[in-house]
C-alpha cells in the first residue's frame, strides 16, 4: 500500500481519536497529528508519529509510535543561557521533555492491519492514554511538577543528560541554587565531563555570587 494511502487511513484514525483529546483540553489542526494543549505557560503535545510499512513488521502497514512533548518555557530560557551549544536549538526551542508513550511500559506496539476495520487499535491506544499518558501529563502542569517527579526518580521520564541540564534550570528558577549543584556535579562531576559541561558550572558559580 503506498505511503500516502496508509497517511490518508491513520489520519482517519486519528480524527476518531479527537473526541477523547478535545475533552481532555487539546486541539489538533485540520489534517494534523499533532494535539496541543496549553495550561498556563506549559504547553503540552501528542504527537502521532507512525511508520509506514515497517521492515521490522510482516503484514503491518502502518506502526502507530506517539510521542508527549512538553515545553516549560521559563525552564528553556534558563538553559539557553548556558546549553546553547549542549542542547541543539531546534530543542532549546520546542520542548523540555520530549519522550514515546510507551516507553516504559509493557504494552505491545500499536500495529494497524486492517485498513478497513481499526476498531481494536482506536480502543487500544484510548485504554494506553487514559491508564498511562493523561496521568502522566496531569502530573506535569508546571515546573514545580517536573521537579516533583525528578525528586521521586520516576521511572516515566527518560533522565538523560539534557533532563539534568533542564532540572538544574529549574533549580535556577526557582531559587534552589543548591540542589541545581547536586544535579549537575552527580551527572557531570568526573574530570572529563566537566570540562565538556564547563560553562554549565561556570554559570551556577556565578549565580551563587
Amino acid at each position: 500500500m503506498f505511503q500516502k494511502d496508509i497517511k490518508q487511513v491513520v489520519g482517519s484514525l486519528v480524527s476518531e481519536l479527537d473526541f477523547y483529546f478535545e475533552n481532555k483540553g487539546f486541539a489538533r489542526r485540520k489534517n494534523g497529528f499533532v494535539y496541543t494543549r496549553k495550561i498556563n505557560t506549559t504547553v503540552q503535545k501528542i504527537d502521532m508519529v507512525f511508520f509506514s510499512n515497517p521492515s521490522y513488521y510482516h503484514n503491518v502497514l502502518a506502526h502507530i509510535y506517539p510521542h508527549m512533548q512538553i515545553l516549560f518555557p521559563g525552564v528553556n530560557d534558563t538553559a539557553k543561557i548556558f546549553a546553547s551549544h549542549l542542547i541543539p536549538e531546534k530543542w532549546l526551542n520546542k520542548f523540555t521533555i520530549r519522550q514515546p508513550v510507551q516507553i516504559y511500559s509493557n504494552s505491545k506496539d500499536f500495529c494497524l492491519k486492517d485498513v478497513n476495520n481499526y476498531t481494536y487499535l482506536k480502543e487500544e491506544i484510548l485504554t494506553f492514554f487514559e491508564e498511562h499518558t493523561m496521568p502522566l501529563l496531569e502530573e506535569l502542569t508546571c515546573e514545580k511538577d517536573y521537579l516533583a517527579l525528578y525528586e521521586k526518580k520516576d521511572k516515566r521520564i527518560i533522565w538523560d543528560d539534557n533532563q539534568s541540564l533542564y532540572i538544574a534550570s529549574a533549580y535556577v528558577n526557582n531559587h534552589k541554587l543548591k540542589e541545581a549543584n547536586q544535579v549537575i556535579e552527580k551527572r557531570f562531576g568526573k574530570p572529563g565531563m566537566r570540562k565538556q559541561y564547563k560553562e554549565v558550572f561556570e554559570f551556577l558559580e556565578i549565580q551563587e555570587c
